[in-house]
């Protein structure tokens, strides 16, 4: 289990071998072997014998912002297994263990997709040819990436699975919404329409839980199996960011179609490139509905894949 102090005034200690947990209103108890990690993201005590406890058992510390994005991590001067683990993941990055784990990514990916488009689908009357269309594509790229055979020039082949999938399914996605805010194409950094801006900043919050929980985990969040290797970039949080992906575009696609949104919420600043932007009170609708609905699914699966990344990295351990 993860430790979460997200309380002001929070204090941290130690009794024997648990953690002790209090804030105004409860206490909590919990033994060190149940913690997979513990993260801070309030303002808050910590004892030195809890910091101990957790450099004894290999536990996790990371200091947080209240959004989720690490700023600090606590680990041991020893080496120990996270040690092991960091060692294995770069020397595997590009071998079969490496085509395995990007087969795997894209493959989920995929399959999120097809279903979310299936729901779209059966939840509607009169569904648009556009998801018609693209469903069969998904499915056929999927069964692709399924028989794919390792080889050097696997993620070059990966990707091209991907992007022949990616322009549909977000063209599907967008004649659902209601006419007003519909758009043609993705767009980033800055998004040219409502829809974009809103999808930009879900992402961003789900980057920054994914990249917590990768720090957790143990793992290097800047060696990427999937995606190249790019200096000073999180690749591997770019890998896992590909498995959530659609929880947060069901959330978006939601909030239009619920008409859920306002007009007032989207400016345009123009500083040279024209941009939409989310008003404050978008920002806080949005982060609200992005806690209730989609931090919990986003954390559990991007864990689960840690875990599995793990396993695997530990039974090729020399």
């Amino acid at each position: 289990m993860i430790i979460e102090v997200s309380t002001h005034g929070s204090t941290i200690k130690r009794d024997h071998d648990s953690f002790v947990i209090q804030s105004k209103d409860e206490k909590t108890e919990i033994p060190a072997e149940k913690v997979d990690a513990v993260i801070i993201t309030a303002n808050s005590l910590i004892s030195t014998h809890a910091v101990r406890l957790c450099v004894e058992k290999q536990i996790q510390m990371v200091i947080s912002t209240w959004s989720g994005k690490p700023v600090a991590r606590l680990w041991s001067s020893t080496p120990g297994k996270s040690t092991q683990l960091r060692r294995n993941q770069y020397l595997n990055q590009d071998t079969v263990m490496g085509f395995e784990i990007s087969v795997m990514i894209l493959e989920k990916k995929l399959l999120e997709q097809r279903t979310f488009l299936n729901n779209l689908k059966n939840n509607r009357n009169s569904p648009p040819t556009k998801i018609e269309r693209v469903i069969p594509t998904i499915t056929n790229s999927i069964k692709k990436v399924q028989d794919l055979k390792y080889s050097n020039d696997y993620k070059s082949t990966l990707l091209g699975l991907e992007g022949a999938c990616a322009a549909g399914y977000f063209q599907a996605i967008s004649s659902i919404l209601p006419q007003k805010w519909s758009t043609d194409k993705r767009s980033q950094h800055p998004a040219h329409d409502s829809f974009n801006a809103v999808l930009n900043y879900l992402y961003g919050m789900a980057y920054a839980d994914v990249e917590k929980i990768i720090i957790l985990s143990g793992l290097d969040p800047n060696a990427g199996f999937y995606h190249a290797d790019s200096y000073g970039k999180p690749t591997l949080s770019y890998d896992v960011i590909e498995l959530v992906r659609p929880v947060v575009d069901r959330i978006a696609v939601t909030s239009f179609t619920k008409k859920r949104v306002h007009d007032d919420w989207f400016k345009i600043q123009d500083n040279g490139i024209d941009g939409v932007f989310l008003s404050k009170t978008a920002r806080q609708f949005f982060i609200s509905l992005y806690v209730e609905n989609g931090r919990k699914i986003i954390e559990s699966r991007s864990w689960d894949f840690c875990k599995n990344i793990i396993k695997k990295l530990q039974g090729n351990a020399t």
